[in-house]
């Protein structure tokens, strides 16, 4: 059974239309997002991974580095990073090359873990994230946050762990959540 975190981003993507003339699916050689979503007309379809990304997987298109400058010229009407970023140690980068791939006026959704155990690949297992955190590497990437929708947890352990801790949690705020699904326009 998979877990309350992917199952948020799955029943999201399978709620989702795409429709756009070209869609790039950075880190999607492991689960491809033209296969989770509940339509997909798409005339140009690629997908942006590190050269070998994971044994079983299929090579990508474009051999992308998130953390790194990247010299790719091709835009994008809809670019997908999803499950990345916990994998990213240059954010900063990582929202720039965002927004060079996109085109002008597109859509980019992305999502963000803020609360998940370390995980294969431990050596590459790097950043969570919160909210002021994703809004403040947008904005300096020169992209418009339009919608947060956070991965919520399906039990009130985590407040319990905050509470026993003696966590210094931000009064007023809801803290049931384990990470972020994100759509950016450029």
């Amino acid at each position: 059974m998979s877990s309350s975190y992917r199952r948020t981003l799955e029943e999201w993507l399978a709620n989702l239309d795409v429709s756009a003339d070209s869609v790039l699916d950075i880190g999607g050689s492991q689960l491809p997002v033209n296969k989770r979503v509940k339509s997909w007309n798409v005339l140009d379809y690629k997908i942006a991974d590190l050269p070998n990304p994971h044994k079983d997987s299929s090579k990508p298109d474009i051999e992308i580095n998130m953390n790194q400058k990247n010299d790719t010229v091709e835009q994008f009407a809809v670019v997908f990073c999803l499950e990345v970023f916990e994998y990213i140690w240059n954010p900063v980068q990582a929202f720039k090359t965002l927004h060079d791939v996109t085109q002008e006026g597109g859509t980019i959704y992305v999502s963000f873990p803020s609360i998940y155990p370390l995980h294969q690949p431990i050596e590459d297992d790097a950043l969570r994230y919160m909210p002021a955190g994703i809004q403040k590497l947008a904005q300096h990437a020169g992209l418009i946050v339009v919608n947060m929708i956070p991965r919520k947890f399906e039990t009130n352990m985590w407040q319990q762990t905050i509470g026993a801790e003696r966590m210094r949690a931000a009064k007023g705020e809801d803290h049931n959540f384990s990470g972020w699904i994100c759509e950016f326009r450029k």
